[in-house]
């Protein structure tokens, strides 16, 4: 019976005759002749060889930092960016700033210069019409110098003297002076515009005997006659100048020439006192007006008052306008 079971074979034992062995000997190889072993057997011995899986690793955790670092440069840039803009937008706005008061700038000195302009213009027109009333009051004057003794004589009786008269007269009523606006003034008479018309349009006061010719509009003295002249002889005027003969004088005598203290009106034929200096005229006015080589000169009440060193009388009068 035992042989009968060997020769049958039994599951316990593998088959007869050369079947693959449970447990084969050392060196005994497997199939294709590679070492077989029991699942999950790792050699003990030469290179370990890693999967995908464990060579990726290393980048998966340096992912975030990379991610962070791009992120944080692109901030950087963007701060960057922005500051730029800002500081570009700053310098536009500077830039604009700085047109716009140079621009102002400009305008006010346009505007200074136009008023400068204007102001130099009505200086000078000013001026101007200085000199035309200057020169008017100066031919007045003369006009007056040539009448008759009896048309002074006429003069004198035309003038009303009680009515006219201002009392206590405490302002300057000189030729070129503006009186106080309430002084009262009375036309001049008709009949001595009929024998003399400089006086037309004007009107006139008396203080003390001495008649003061005011122009109605101004209230500015263009013309007084002191009692002397009712008593003193008719002149000729020998001295005439034109306007830019007396220009010249006005403008070469300086502003702060010394005035002789003397309390005189100054009319033509008037006669200066005799402790009074007389001046020579400067040298440009004596070599452009040779006429003027014999006469002299002296600085009141305002007025450069050219004398006749002959007799010390008045022979000609500039208002310094």
């Amino acid at each position: 019976m035992v042989a009968t079971q060997a020769q049958a074979g039994s599951p316990m034992h593998g088959p007869v005759g050369g079947g693959p062995s449970l447990n084969p000997g050392p060196g005994a190889g497997g199939p294709r002749g590679e070492p077989s072993g029991p699942r999950g057997y790792q050699p003990e011995h030469g290179t370990r060889v890693e999967g995908p899986a464990h060579q990726n690793e290393p980048n998966r955790r340096a992912e975030p930092q990379r991610q962070f670092n791009q992120e944080h440069q692109r901030a950087t840039e963007r701060e960057q960016r922005q500051g730029n803009e800002r500081a570009a937008e700053q310098r536009r706005g500077e830039q604009e700033r700085a047109r716009a008061e140079h621009e102002r700038s400009a305008e006010r000195e346009r505007a200074t210069q136009q008023q400068k302009g204007s102001e130099q213009g009505k200086r000078a027109e000013e001026h101007r019409q200085g000199e035309r009333v200057g020169e008017r009051r100066e031919d007045v004057r003369e006009a007056r110098t040539r009448l008759s003794t009896e048309n002074r004589e006429r003069l004198h009786r035309s003038f009303d003297f009680q009515h006219a008269r201002v009392d206590h007269a405490r302002f300057d009523f000189t030729v070129g002076r503006r009186i106080p606006r309430d002084v009262r003034l009375f036309p001049v008479p008709g009949e001595v515009i009929g024998f003399f018309p400089y006086y037309r349009d004007y009107s006139y006061f008396v203080v003390d005997d001495e008649i003061c010719i005011v122009n109605p509009r101004t209230y500015e003295v263009v013309d007084v006659i002191d009692q002397g002249y009712w008593r003193s002889r008719p002149q000729v005027a020998s001295l005439r100048l034109g306007s830019s003969q007396i220009a010249l004088v006005r403008d070469s005598i300086p502003r702060d020439f010394p005035e002789a203290g003397i309390r005189l009106r100054l009319a033509l034929g008037a006669e200066i006192p005799d402790d009074v200096e007389l001046h020579e005229l400067p040298t440009i006015v004596l070599d452009r007006v040779p006429e003027l080589r014999d006469y002299r000169f002296i600085v009141a009440e305002e007025q450069i008052v050219i004398v006749d060193p002959g007799d010390r009388s008045i022979a000609f009068v500039i208002d310094r306008v």
